[in-house]
């Protein structure tokens, strides 16, 4: 149980750093470019390029996350599938 919260704790903080990281940095690229040629086209670009590339990033950071969860998972029902098996071999109803 400890394992398992420590486990999502760490997942949490790391998808939200994964998502601030990008947008930060887009915005202070946008900010600096709009200085540097006295414009104000950067920020909306750039901040949805950060944007995007936070999302993209998060998504496969939980999705290398549920992978490992679910051949767990799978594993188990596999168990679990023989064991039922096993039982009605053995003339037990479960």
């Amino acid at each position: 149980m400890k394992n398992t919260i420590g486990k999502s704790l760490t997942m949490l903080l790391q998808v939200g750093i994964t998502m601030m990281v990008p947008i930060f940095l887009c915005v202070a690229l946008a900010v600096w470019l709009d200085s540097v040629f006295d414009t104000i086209a950067f920020m909306p670009v750039f901040l949805i390029l950060g944007i995007g590339a936070a999302f993209r990033n998060a998504w496969l950071l939980v999705k290398s996350y549920t992978k490992n969860d679910r051949s767990t998972e799978a594993k188990a029902i596999d168990e679990i599938r023989k064991l039922k098996e096993e039982a009605k071999k053995n003339g037990r109803k479960d």
